[in-house]
């Protein structure tokens, strides 16, 4: 084995052996069938993708064989990084409760364009293409793939 950061490779085992934990109680639990997907199938298929990311990227930590820069210097977080850091855990705050409100589809559009734009993105036009993408693509997954009832709002 080369020279590489061992803390960085214990991490990806670590992930990959909670992965790998989770799995067999998920399959117990029922993955389900082309028509009904089982209580099981989700945190299979979450863990399934945490294990391959956790091999793969131990994989890169030995190909890679450099040691990381472990320098002293490190970047302090200022004022508007604090900010920044409270924009986004207030949209996660809010967003649940706004679901119930003005149902699924609003509520995560505004909280989504919340977020990339406490993030940085520049302008409106990439915001919004943004937004719209992630509530489609998660509407399309969730409530046309797995036919689940995504709140309409007024729901409480």
């Amino acid at each position: 084995m080369g020279n590489f950061s061992k803390a960085e490779f214990i991490v990806y085992w670590v992930f990959c052996a909670i992965a790998a934990a989770i799995l067999v109680p998920s399959i117990k639990l029922g993955i389900g069938g082309k028509r009904e997907l089982g209580p099981g199938f989700l945190p299979f298929l979450a863990s399934l993708c945490i294990l391959v990311t956790g091999v793969v990227l131990a994989i890169l930590t030995l190909m890679r064989g450099k040691k990381v820069n472990l320098s002293p210097e490190t970047e302090r977080i200022d004022r508007k990084g604090w900010i920044r850091v409270c924009e986004i855990l207030f949209s996660f705050a809010v967003w649940p409760l706004l679901v119930g409100v003005v149902g699924y589809i609003i509520s995560t559009f505004f909280v989504s364009l919340g977020m990339a734009k406490a993030i940085g993105y520049k302008g409106w036009l990439h915001p919004v293409i943004l937004s719209v993408s992630i509530t489609l693509s998660i509407w399309f997954i969730f409530g046309f793939m797995f036919h689940l009832d995504l709140p309409i709002g007024l729901s409480f």
